[in-house]
């Protein structure tokens, strides 16, 4: 799933002691519709939030609601309200196509459909430019764009989706000295055309190690013809035992060479499996974490090498009790920031060097083919944690000195 892994959706709310919500997805096509009594407003949120992440917030009255305008607060959603009330014949013109199971959901679904009404022209402009561009998965985004006035107009919205790749947090990511997304997307990309190439190399050798393996194999047996036919002659028997030997210990060594190019071609290609599923999270603007388990200096040089750590996120399992050494050099591979079970002296003096720190279970973390990842959205979590951690560090010091 790609753009901040959720769909953008709009989203009808019909508050009360039976509230209702209706959540259509950007083409304007019902995902959900639902209604329940005595519904609290962080149990709407939940429900709205596991549908997808709201662009467009609407109800079906001129008046907006505190309800559904604290909702919309909560997702940085716009806010739709129609000119007036709208009337019973045109919410049952907007709803008659679709499903719903009493009235409260029929008022949130006729709200939704009304507000995808009003922007439905320029988001089929947006659908049929995206397609000649053949950039569908982004129409979603510039659609975004369009309907927070964060673009004047469509063409706006292009150029404002290609520049920053669909990415939230776009001013943190051009203060990353390692340069943009672009950058690194064709970095992930070369590396992984280099493994494909190195494997193909692999393949070939492998190819001719076997037809090695099938000259060696013929040439024994003749060898072993020839060592029957002199076994008469003491001198000629022990020679050929000899040489058959030497071309036993050939063969031996020529088919350990190919069991380890088996496993470095199996280890290959997990990595370019790994780099691949790499490319898809950050493309979607996730954060991937790099796991670095025992956390010692050389597994830190390890991964270092195998893929920067640069400006990463490294989850950690477990802690040795020599600190002081590995945050020396995950400070010096330039690490942003570390998750953990960490306790409060360990997390100060990680943030007294300048690295974030965060416990597991504060973070939603996902996995997919086996690469561990977080929102990006929870960067910006990091980074307040980090402030008052900081602060919390100082009072600290400031206590045990006196």
């Amino acid at each position: 799933m790609t753009e901040d892994n959720r769909k953008r959706t709009i989203v009808g709310i019909d508050p009360g002691s039976t509230s209702a919500i209706a959540v259509l997805d950007m083409r304007g096509k019902p995902k959900a519709v639902m209604s329940k009594k005595h519904m609290g407003q962080d149990e709407i949120v939940k429900a709205i939030s596991d549908e997808g992440k709201p662009v467009l917030v609407t109800t079906d009255k001129e008046k907006l609601p505190s309800t559904v305008e604290s909702i919309s607060t909560d997702f940085s959603a716009e806010v739709f309200l129609p000119e007036d009330d709208l009337s019973i014949d045109k919410k049952r013109k907007l709803t008659e196509e679709h499903d719903y199971r009493n009235l409260h959901e029929r008022d949130a679904l006729a709200a939704a459909m009304n507000a995808y009404n009003s922007f439905k022209n320029k988001f089929k402009n947006i659908e049929s430019r995206m397609d000649d561009l053949n950039l569908v998965d982004m129409s979603p985004r510039i659609k975004e764009l369009v309907v927070k006035g964060e673009a004047r107009n469509v063409s706006e919205a292009v150029e404002k989706a290609l520049g920053n790749g669909e990415e939230e947090g776009e001013e943190e990511v051009k203060e990353e000295p390692s340069g943009n997304l672009d950058e690194k997307i064709d970095n992930y990309r070369n590396i992984i055309i280099k493994e494909r190439k190195d494997r193909q190399k692999l393949k070939e050798h492998n190819r001719k190690l076997k037809k090695r393996i099938e000259n060696l194999e013929r040439r024994m047996a003749k060898i072993k013809e020839e060592k029957n036919d002199l076994e008469a002659g003491v001198k000629n028997e022990v020679f050929e035992a000899r040489k058959i030997k030497k071309l036993e210990r050939n063969l031996r060594s020529k088919k350990n060479r190919i069991r380890t190019l088996e496993q470095d071609k199996s280890s290959l290609r997990k990595n370019v499996e790994e780099l691949r599923t790499f490319l898809e999270v950050i493309k979607e603007g996730m954060v991937p974490l790099r796991e670095i388990n025992p956390l010692n200096e050389a597994e830190i040089r390890k991964q270092d090498n195998r893929l920067s750590l640069k400006e990463s996120v490294v989850l950690v399992h477990s802690f040795p009790k020599n600190v002081e050494t590995v945050l020396k050099h995950l400070k010096s591979a330039d690490v942003k920031a570390v998750v953990g079970d960490i306790d409060e002296e360990v997390s100060d003096r990680f943030v007294s060097e300048g690295i974030w720190t965060s416990e597991m279970d504060d973070l939603r973390i996902k996995e997919r083919n086996g690469v561990k990842y977080i929102e990006g959205s929870e960067i910006d979590d990091m980074k307040r944690v980090k402030k008052d951690s900081f602060i919390g560090w100082m009072k600290r010091y400031r206590d045990r000195n006196g």
